[in-house]
């Protein structure tokens, strides 16, 4: 049943190995914020003004910065121009992979720069709060 749920598609999207507990592995050490985070952006269950508005929690669901388009999961990572410094940070680092949402949200290497990016951006600041960067162990 889970498999045939359009969740599952988009999930299985993010991380092909959802149902092999791969998750659970990249989050075990994590914070509890942390794991919200990855967890609210794999499902678009964010608070930015898309969901927000979707749950009738704010006016609008367009992007705060750019009044002509949503301020979806992918649009908040991957094009408003206003957090472009912070999105070059994270190229920097992780080259064409910061261009990609499952790598962000299912590779341990890309989760600092997505929580520094995140960070850094202080737009789920007043929700989720400053969220802890991740303590990886070398495997």
């Amino acid at each position: 049943m889970w498999a045939e749920s359009p969740r599952y598609a988009r999930l299985h999207q993010i991380d092909p190995l959802i149902l092999k507990r791969s998750f659970i592995k990249l989050t075990a050490k994590f914070s509890k914020r942390l794991t919200s985070l990855l967890i609210s952006l794999r499902t678009r269950h964010v608070p930015l003004n898309l969901h927000l508005h979707r749950l009738g929690k704010s006016d609008t669901s367009r992007c705060p910065h750019c009044p002509m388009t949503d301020e979806s999961v992918h649009y908040f990572l991957f094009d408003c121009p206003h957090y472009q410094r912070e999105r070059h940070i994270t190229v920097c680092a992780l080259g064409r992979l910061a261009t990609s949402l499952p790598h962000l949200l299912a590779e341990a290497e890309a989760t600092s720069h997505l929580t520094r990016y995140v960070n850094a951006t202080r737009r789920l600041k007043t929700t989720l709060g400053e969220i802890l960067m991740p303590v990886l162990e070398p495997d």
